[in-house]
């Protein structure tokens, strides 16, 4: 048995927060993390002389990551980039650089649709609401959680009641007159995304989305070298299998391999359907295990990893952006299980490449690319699975190939000859995802974004970071609505500051 004053469940970037928080305030501090690696869903992987970015290709601050990072001390550790964004089809191809220039790109490809107008106006509403209560690098509320910044949202209010509905953004794509376009409009991103994440999107993808210099794992290495410096541990390749309790507080953690560790706090940032269902399950009401049994949870995604001989000049010149939208089509399709097979050949894509923000990711006059769009876990029975064996049976492996040569075909369209410059392919499902992260279905950021159908939004003060046991919080992007990225690193500093008896927004 190993005793400490805070044991955190988890190093993603939800549970790297919280612990260097604790750390930093002279806890005994130690991290368990499941994989040889921290970072959960934005870890990054090395294969033969390519490195890859496994999930998250990018990220926004919202003015809150970096704060974040500015208090933990590790933001001016890292070269940040901002990576610029591009969006193509058969009607349009444009560059993201400014909602005007979105805009009128729509319009011209589009010029019978008067209602694109109308659409950017309310869009621009939306980015003149997030421009003016948050920059990348700070955000009023973190600062001064204060009475007077809270009226400072008072004449949004109405407007936000509104825009936090998926039934808004329904009814102002409803100028768009063509059915698909509308839909296209109406759909694109998470399922049912409520309309202010569709407008803030287009907001951050020109403002405020930024990759760190080498990588996602990059920023993890810095990440585990300031808990180092503050006195913290992280243990790598533990999987906690059980929380044992005594009345009201949970008193040790149980690995896979029978590990015991004691101490006076817990933060639990990895699956919250693995915490309610098999890891704490006499904790939590049956009642409210039996919806997060049943909770609906973000897209998986279906991911190809390709190294190429293609210098990265080059590469950036056909691009000429970090970030391509592919469209084949304006259908709007989220997989299911009884999908058809080749599905995937008619999605949109993700096309992203990073060869000169992360030049060590490939040998001199090669670069590499990664191929993302959205899967379904339980697809074609598992996706030929079997019972989730390893290794993975032959069915499993032929279907994720065939899979990944669909992507490729659709890359050619934006960059002819991909295929005769292949130097290194592998793909990723979300099975994958799950067995290297243990999100559930290989979830690729925590609940739903639905309003009617979150889990989170749905809660009271709608988060889950406290739980029925007084020292044990939550963190991480099932925590805190809409999750991903920004939920993740601020439920990390709450989840922090609760757990030591401060306020959630206390400063460091």
């Amino acid at each position: 048995m190993s005793m400490y004053d805070a044991v955190v469940t988890g190093g993603g970037l939800g549970g790297m927060t919280a612990a260097l928080y604790l750390a930093g305030r002279g806890l005994k501090t130690l991290v368990l993390e499941q994989n040889h690696q921290p970072g959960g869903n934005m870890s990054g992987f090395r294969r033969g002389q390519f490195y890859f970015d496994g999930g998250d290709q990018s990220f926004e601050s919202l003015g809150i990551v970096f704060p974040v990072f500015a208090e933990l001390g590790i933001l001016d550790r890292v070269t940040w980039h901002k990576p610029r964004f591009r969006m193509a089809a058969a009607d349009f191809d444009f560059f993201v650089d400014s909602l005007e220039h979105a805009e009128n790109a729509l319009a011209a490809a589009f010029p019978r649709e008067e209602g694109i107008h109308t659409l950017f106006r309310e869009i621009r509403e939306v980015s003149r609401f997030i421009g003016a209560h948050s920059s990348p690098w700070s955000f009023p509320l973190l600062q001064d959680f204060s009475v007077g910044k809270l009226l400072s949202f008072a004449p949004w209010f109405f407007r936000l009641r509104r825009w936090l509905t998926w039934k808004y953004r329904e009814k102002v794509c409803a100028c768009i007159k063509d059915p698909s376009l509308r839909a296209w409009f109406s759909r694109i991103g998470y399922y049912r995304m409520p309309f202010i994440f569709f407008a803030g999107f287009w907001h951050l993808w020109i403002h405020d989305y930024w990759y760190p210099q080498g990588g996602m794992q990059a920023l993890y290495d810095v990440l585990v070298r300031r808990l180092r410096e503050l006195g913290g541990e992280i243990r790598l390749s533990r999987r906690v299998s059980k929380i044992e309790t005594k009345g009201s507080s949970a008193v040790s953690l149980i690995t896979d391999t029978a590990e015991v560790y004691s101490a006076k706090h817990f933060i639990y940032a990895g699956d919250y359907k693995k915490l309610v269902g098999e890891i704490a399950p006499d904790v939590f009401r049956p009642s409210f295990a039996k919806k997060v049994r049943e909770a609906k949870l973000t897209e998986e995604l279906f991911s190809v990893y390709l190294g190429l001989d293609i210098g990265v000049d080059e590469m950036h010149k056909r691009l000429g952006a970090q970030h391509v939208f592919y469209f084949p089509n304006y259908e709007t399709i989220f997989p299911q299980a009884d999908s058809p097979a080749g599905i995937h050949s008619r999605m949109w894509m993700l096309v992203n490449h990073f060869g000169r923000e992360n030049p060590g990711a490939a040998p001199h006059g090669a670069t590499t690319l990664v191929l993302q769009t959205y899967s379904a876990w339980d697809w074609q029975d598992r996706w030929h699975s079997g019972n989730g064996q390893l290794p993975r049976p032959g069915g499993y492996k032929h279907l994720k190939d065939s899979t990944a040569g669909e992507l490729l075909r659709g890359a050619q369209r934006i960059l002819p000859g991909l295929e005769t410059k292949i130097l290194y392919q592998d793909a990723g499902t979300p099975h994958s995802t799950e067995r290297f992260t243990l999100n559930s279905r290989g979830s690729s950021g925590g609940w739903c974004y639905g309003d009617r159908e979150s889990l989170v939004y749905r809660s009271r003060w709608k988060n889950l970071i406290r739980t029925p046991l007084e020292n044990l919080f939550v963190c991480g992007h099932y925590s805190l609505w809409p999750g991903g990225v920004i939920c993740a690193a601020l439920s990390g500093k709450i989840a922090a500051n609760l757990a030591t008896g401060r306020k959630a927004l206390d400063k460091f």
